[in-house]
């Protein structure tokens, strides 16, 4: 009964987790629609930019605290709306499954692989323009997800029906072409870090026990 009611205290708290993850993406969301009200040089847009967005400059200028807090940001709502919705079908399972610390872990770190994947290919390439976003900690979650519930069915573009483990290995692939097109505008290297990490966890504490 002790470890019942463990189990069930732990999945209500992963929830709430994962609600605050949710809200936190939200605020900073809200933040950076409030800078274009404002006037170019506000403090508030100087804060969001130099603190909320990741790239070469978190190299030369050691602002580590980057490779976090870009994963809780984003601009378009349209960006921010389908990494929510990721963000709550994979890590609802996932947090359900195996708890919050599982779920925070995949979120967070899964985050910071993410961003630094998209730091090691802007060196490697050159290309100094910043990302922002939960995709490449959605994509952890995701990965985890695909391989705990391989056949379970997701609705690719919300109509069709695809098994998780494909679905998942189909935006993996997807994430592979675009980091050799040239001029794409998404950071399919911080996609690809956030799956290898969610891919190295499952390999390390669930598949090897």
């Amino acid at each position: 009964m002790d470890w019942a009611r463990h189990v069930h205290e732990d999945r209500k708290n992963a929830d709430r987790a994962l609600w605050a993850l949710i809200g936190i993406n939200v605020v900073v969301f809200v933040a950076w629609a409030q800078v274009s009200y404002l006037p170019g040089s506000s403090l508030l847009g100087m804060v969001l930019r130099d603190h909320f967005l990741v790239g070469l400059p978190v190299v030369d200028d050691l602002r580590l605290w980057t490779l976090v807090t870009s994963a809780f940001s984003h601009i378009r709502p349209w960006h921010l709306i389908f990494n929510m919705i990721g963000l709550y079908v994979f890590g609802r399972a996932v947090g359900q499954a195996k708890g919050t610390r599982v779920l925070l872990q995949l979120y967070l770190v899964g985050g910071i692989v993410a961003s630094l994947g998209h730091v090691l290919y802007a060196m490697a390439s050159g290309d100094p323009t910043p990302a922002l976003g939960a995709s490449g900690a959605v994509m952890a979650l995701a990965v985890m997800y695909g391989l705990m519930f391989p056949n379970r069915v997701l609705l690719v573009n919300f109509f069709i029906p695809v098994p998780a483990g494909v679905a998942v290995g189909l935006f993996i692939v997807m994430d592979l072409v675009g980091l050799i097109s040239l001029g794409s505008p998404i950071a399919h290297a911080a996609h690809l870090g956030g799956a290898a990490y969610g891919f190295a966890y499952w390999y390390l504490y669930e598949r090897r026990g």
